[in-house]
């Protein structure tokens, strides 16, 4: 957890600054996203988390409040969730909770200092490393019917490249640290039976230009043909993150991608559900 705006901190935030003003360039994949969460909604699965939800602009918590009891909203930005709640009803605001200044990646004052000096001894490396896979030991947010991560993964893995750039010997390996970590930990967040949603950005029009443009019944088609040709955001396939989630869960739904249009970058998205701690076992 971290109170002050460090470094890297600060360039996420500005970033939820620059779009505090744009929701309206969400609303197709607010739409979807919301669409999503509320799908999970069940007399069993009443209380919700929202993981790195930043201005709320890819949820409607007006929407969400009407199926889930309880809502708890948590981020780095606490500016950014101050603007969740601002205009919320009444009711909306009695189910909402927030969680701010929550550091996610739980590693965000050692990337700080690789940023500042990024030769470091194999040795530091290595615990860093340790320490970014073992996120469910060092954030207690309880346990929730509904853990869903709304874009978080990718600014996660982003931290790691704004603090030693994409070209350092061990980016990857915190790249990959990172993302099993932040699996782990919404695994350790839903307990037995909660249903996780993971909800990711994995490649943009930066690599793909035709995303922008292409039809929507060819959409699919271009982004698994992007897949096969490894171009995806680093640590973000897809089908690695589906392999990843079935070790732990023979059910993972995943969802047909959809595009993402946001200012002169356009991504696409993927979405993955599963229930935690149910194996095969469990299903005989």
């Amino acid at each position: 957890m971290t109170s002050l705006p460090s470094p890297i901190a600060r360039v996420h935030f500005e970033r939820n600054r620059c779009t505090r003003s744009d929701r309206d360039a969400f609303s197709g994949h607010r739409s979807q996203v919301t669409e999503l969460i509320v799908n999970t909604a069940s007399p069993s699965h009443r209380r919700l988390c929202l993981l790195g939800v930043g201005n709320g602009n890819d949820v409607d918590l007006e929407i969400l409040a009407s199926h889930f009891d309880e809502i708890c909203l948590v981020d780095l930005d606490t500016a950014a969730l101050q603007q969740c709640v601002d205009g919320l009803s009444a009711t909306a605001a009695s189910r909402t909770t927030l969680r701010a200044g929550v550091d996610l990646s739980c590693i965000l004052s050692q990337l700080d200092l690789l940023h500042a000096e990024p030769s470091v001894p194999q040795q530091t490396m290595d615990a860093l490393v340790s320490m970014a896979r073992d996120l469910p030991s060092q954030i207690d947010l309880g346990q929730w019917d509904v853990v869903v991560s709304t874009c978080l993964l990718s600014q996660l893995v982003d931290s790691v490249f704004i603090a030693v750039g994409a070209g350092h010997p061990r980016s990857a390996d915190l790249v990959v640290a990172i993302r099993d970590g932040h699996l782990a930990q919404l695994a350790a967040l839903a307990g037995d039976c909660g249903k996780i949603l993971l909800i990711t950005d994995f490649v943009s029009s930066d690599t793909l230009p035709e995303l922008r443009h292409v039809s929507a019944d060819q959409l699919q088609s271009l982004v698994h043909q992007a897949v096969a040709n490894r171009n995806f955001f680093t640590g973000l396939n897809p089908a690695v993150l589906l392999h990843r989630l079935q070790k732990d869960s023979v059910l993972v739904k995943p969802y047909p991608a959809w595009r993402w249009n946001l200012g002169p970058r356009c991504f696409a998205v993927c979405a993955l559900e599963t229930v935690s701690g149910l194996t095969l076992r469990d299903k005989k």
